[in-house]
């Protein structure tokens, strides 16, 4: 989907990439070719704070090279859309150069919302939509209940409150139907009437009448039967319709859900398995780099990531990465853990440079909560030196990686690992960080502030944060 000055655009199946701009993200707009051969919408292209270089390529722009594409707003104009009010119910669809000329005309376009409901009709059709609308509510007048229009009939039925006579005809009459259905199995006449008497029938007599009033009518009897099943299916397709509406809502409670989580949890759980098998191949692999084993052969890597993630909604792309055997100066000692900056489909949007604070955990796995001691790493953005090419928004596919290169010995690893596997944990600050006057504050001030935050969180550890160090990333590693 794209936007216009006035109205939505849905594309279908999605907006081609060569048709979109890459400063706006939306369908080019009177495309100009650059000298590079990629496209800018023509306001794009002459906003005064414009880059000097193609946002796709970097290559220097050379305004004097660059031209109007009529072949390209051809190709534009005819991508297949659907109506702006699809979601209204009109069903039209057709190329993008007509969707001018039938917004002018669409029935659809002054449509008006069931305030019951929430669907969107045109206007002719909504005042018989509301007469059948089955959100309209009606009051039952014996037991007070608000229900749908449409099930009242039904409601009757059933409705305990009613008042009704004994169906064995006892003599017992005008009294709710939970009070006669407690008589029924009490009432003198239960065996001396017709037992399709619950189904209608009001035959009462002997027993030798009774059985000779069945034999008599068999039809009659299965009219009754008729009805009632009759009954029985327009209450199913209720119910099957009342399921679907309420799975419905359950969808929308979940993604509601899974937003929150998105909003408000972690940003990234990372189980890493198979912790001895990956140490082990780590071991090798840095061993084969070592010129003593120059000639070893190894399939294996130092490093392991994680799935990209997202620090929120339309957010920051990020990835964790881990050198299980360590990294740099501390292989063969310790864990190194690193966060780095993958290209993402929000970068426009963003502040750059990145200065969100980070928190890398390694998660304690002891069966009673109360005893868990989380180990934590918090990374200051502000405080990585030549920052560049770890938090600038990134002109590659990834950043350099940045984090703990020593997070935590590998002998306090043990004490981490169960059933073979670890758990990392990755929290991204979602408010903005802290101003950046606080670094001209003295020693004391610093210790000061530091306790405090001990205190709120104890299971942090402040650390001097490293950049990765060695050769232990490559491109061909990053797997998105």
């Amino acid at each position: 989907m794209t936007t216009t000055n006035t109205q939505s655009v849905m594309f279908k199946g999605g907006l081609p990439a060569d048709c979109t701009c890459p400063i706006c993200e939306q369908a080019l707009r009177e495309p100009i070719r650059l000298n590079c051969d990629h496209h800018y919408c023509r306001q794009c292209f002459e906003k005064a704070d414009r880059a000097p270089e193609c946002a796709q390529c970097q290559t220097i722009i050379q305004p004097e090279l660059c031209q109007h594409d009529r072949a390209k707003h051809k190709q534009i104009l005819a991508l297949p859309v659907v109506c702006t009010f699809e979601s209204s119910g009109c069903d039209w669809s057709g190329q993008l150069g007509f969707l001018h000329d039938h917004l002018s005309e669409c029935a659809f376009k002054s449509s008006s919302k069931c305030e019951k409901c929430g669907r969107q009709f045109a206007k002719a059709d909504l005042d018989r939509h509301r007469e059948k609308c089955e959100l309209n509510r009606a009051v039952c007048s014996y037991c007070n209940k608000t229900i749908r229009d449409s099930d009242l009939e039904r409601h009757l039925k059933t409705c305990p409150d009613v008042v009704i006579s004994c169906p064995f005809q006892c003599g017992l009459s005008d009294r709710p139907r939970h009070e006669i259905e407690a008589h029924r199995p009490l009432c003198p006449n239960v065996d001396n009437v017709c037992p399709f008497v619950p189904y209608g029938c009001t035959f009462a007599g002997g027993k030798e009448t009774i059985q000779q009033h069945i034999s008599d009518e068999p039809v009659r009897h299965m009219m009754f039967i008729c009805d009632e099943i009759t009954d029985l299916k327009e209450t199913y397709n209720v119910m099957d319709r009342d399921m679907a509406s309420f799975n419905d809502r359950q969808t929308r409670i979940l993604g509601a859900a899974d937003t929150c989580t998105e909003m408000f949890g972690p940003q990234l759980i990372w189980r890493i398995d198979k912790l001895q098998q990956r140490t082990n191949e780590a071991k090798v692999c840095r061993s084969a780099r070592h010129p003593h084993f120059k000639n070893l052969q190894s399939g294996a890597n130092t490093t392991i990531f994680s799935a990209p993630f997202m620090t929120h909604r339309f957010g920051y792309k990020m990835m964790a990465c881990a050198c299980l055997f360590g990294d740099g100066s501390s292989a063969g000692k310790s864990i190194s853990l690193y966060v780095l900056l993958l290209k993402g489909e929000f970068d426009p949007t963003l502040e750059w440079p990145f200065n969100r604070t980070i928190k890398i955990s390694l998660l304690d796995q002891q069966p009673r909560p109360e005893e868990r001691v989380n180990i934590s790493y918090v990374i200051d953005p502000r405080k990585l030196k030549a920052n560049e090419k770890f938090l600038a928004r990134p002109r590659g596919e990834r950043n350099a990686a940045f984090g703990s290169q020593s997070f935590c010995s590998l002998a306090i690893l043990q004490n981490y690992v169960k059933d073979d596997t670890i758990y990392v944990r990755i929290d991204v600050e979602r408010c903005e960080t802290l101003p950046v006057s606080l670094q001209t504050r003295d020693a004391k001030d610093r210790k000061r502030m530091m306790d405090q935050l001990r205190l709120k969180t104890p299971d942090v550890r402040m650390h001097q944060v490293r950049p990765v160090t060695g050769q232990s990333m490559d491109v061909k590693d990053l797997m998105v």
